[in-house]
C-alpha cells in the first residue's frame, strides 16, 4: 500500500502535463485544509522537483545555458524532461541523454534550428563532467617510456586514463566554453570540423583541440592499434618524413598531459 502510493506520488509530481490535469486521481488520497486546495499544495512539490533538476542541468551546461538564454534553456529542459525523465536517483545523470536528445529528438528540432551548434556544446559539456567523475588512474611516467628497449616500439599498445575522452565535432564549440568559463560574451561561430580531447589530471578537467593527423593517432591508439601501426598511418598523412618526430612528439605530449596509463 505505501509503495504504491509512492509510486503514485512520483508520477503526480512528474508528471508532464502537471499536477492539475490530474487533480481527479489524487482528491481521494489528498487533502485540502484552509490555507490550500490539494492541487496548489502538490503542485509545490511539482515545481521543485522540476526546477531542482533544471537548475543541476544548468550547473552541468552552463555555456550550453549562457548561449541559449534563460527563456530557450528553460524550454529546452521542459522538452527533454518530457522525453528523458531521471532514470537515477543522482542528478549527475540527469543530463546523460541530453547530448542524443539535442541531436536526433524530433521535439528538439527547435532548439536545432535556433542554435545549431547545441548538440555539439551538450557533448563537450557532458564529456568535461564524465571526466570530472571518472576513476582515478595513475598516469604513465616518463621514465616507463624511457626504458622500452628499441625492438619494443613497433608492437607497443598504449593505454589511457578512464577520464580521457575524444570528440569528434561539427563546430568549433570550445570557443563558446571558453568564452563561458572566461565571464566573456559568448561569440559567433561557423561550422567546422573540430577535434578536441577532454580529461582530467587531479581536480582540474582540462580540454584542447588535435589536428587532424593527431586526432587520427588517438583514435587508433584508443582502439587498440599498435605504435607500428599509428606510425604507418602517420607516414601515409604527413610523408615518410615527418611522421616519426610528429608521432614520438604526440606520444612525449599524451604523457606530458597525464592521459597516458599504461604502456606495453
Amino acid at each position: 500500500m505505501l509503495a504504491e502510493l509512492q509510486r503514485r506520488m512520483r508520477s503526480w509530481i512528474a508528471a508532464p502535463d502537471g499536477v492539475r490535469a490530474l487533480a481527479d486521481d489524487f482528491a481521494e488520497v489528498l487533502r485540502e485544509d484552509a490555507r490550500l486546495p490539494a492541487a496548489e499544495r502538490l503542485e509545490i512539490y511539482a515545481n521543485a522537483y522540476f526546477f531542482r533538476i533544471h537548475d543541476a542541468l544548468g550547473e552541468d551546461h552552463g555555456a550550453l545555458r549562457a548561449a541559449l538564454g534563460e527563456e530557450l534553456f528553460h524550454d529546452l529542459v521542459t522538452a527533454y524532461l518530457l522525453v528523458h525523465p531521471p532514470r537515477h536517483p543522482s542528478l549527475a545523470h540527469a543530463g546523460d541523454a541530453l547530448p542524443e536528445y539535442l541531436a536526433e529528438a524530433p521535439s528538439a528540432e527547435p532548439f536545432r534550428r535556433a542554435c545549431p551548434w547545441a548538440p555539439d556544446l551538450a557533448r563537450l559539456e557532458h564529456a568535461r563532467l564524465e571526466a570530472f567523475h571518472a576513476a582515478d588512474a595513475e598516469p604513465l611516467p616518463r621514465s616507463a617510456l624511457e626504458r622500452l628497449p628499441p625492438d619494443a616500439w613497433a608492437d607497443l599498445r598504449l593505454v589511457f586514463v578512464p577520464a580521457l575522452r575524444s570528440l569528434a565535432l561539427g563546430w568549433p564549440v570550445h570557443a563558446l566554453l571558453r568564452a563561458h568559463d572566461a565571464g566573456e560574451p559568448a561569440p559567433e561561430i561557423a561550422p567546422a570540423e573540430i577535434a578536441l580531447a577532454v580529461w582530467r589530471r587531479e581536480e582540474r578537467v582540462h580540454y584542447r583541440t588535435l589536428e587532424p593527423a593527431e586526432a587520427q593517432a588517438l583514435a587508433q591508439a584508443l582502439a587498440g592499434a599498435p605504435f607500428g601501426e599509428i606510425c604507418e598511418r602517420a607516414a601515409e598523412a604527413l610523408g615518410e618524413s615527418l611522421a616519426p618526430a610528429r608521432a614520438a612528439g604526440w606520444l612525449s605530449r599524451w604523457q606530458a598531459e597525464g592521459i597516458l596509463h599504461r604502456a606495453g
